[in-house]
């Protein structure tokens, strides 16, 4: 298996290389995938929602600061759901510049969510779109 802490950048090459596609657990884990409640052949269908809009990540700071994993949440209440987590590679700005980005939770008020760690985890934006999300992206800067 790969290293998970790649970058985005070098992500988002494999990604646009077919290189997470395949159904088989290391290289859904080489992918990004840390946690999931479903089934192990899904992964590689669930990724493509993220692939799509990392596809179109510009942003510079995202692409070389930062590296994604995945989950796949099981709420108390309410179906499964994702949500990609952004990471520096600096471990020593997570408390500022961590952030993760839910999709389709339905105990939320949009389709995506982000939380931030500079927002104590909470929700700090909504968006109905993934063209928002990809907005959103690459205006994200450190703060």
């Amino acid at each position: 298996m790969e290293n998970k802490e790649m970058s985005i950048r070098e992500w988002v090459s494999k990604w646009n290389d077919s290189k997470f596609l395949a159904k088989d657990f290391d290289t859904q884990v080489s992918a990004g995938w840390y946690d999931w409640f479903c089934s192990n052949d899904s992964l590689s269908k669930r990724i493509v929602k993220f692939g799509k809009i990392l596809s179109k990540v510009t942003n510079n700071f995202v692409l070389d600061n930062y590296y994604v994993w995945f989950k796949n949440n099981c709420p108390m209440v309410g179906r499964l759901y994702d949500d990609m987590r952004f990471e520096p590679l600096n471990r020593d700005l997570r408390d500022t510049l961590y952030f993760g980005i839910a999709v389709d939770d339905e105990r939320k008020k949009a389709k995506y969510t982000v939380f931030t760690a500079r927002n104590e985890y909470k929700d700090e934006f909504n968006f109905s779109k993934s063209s928002e999300v990809v907005r959103f992206l690459n205006d994200w800067k450190e703060k």
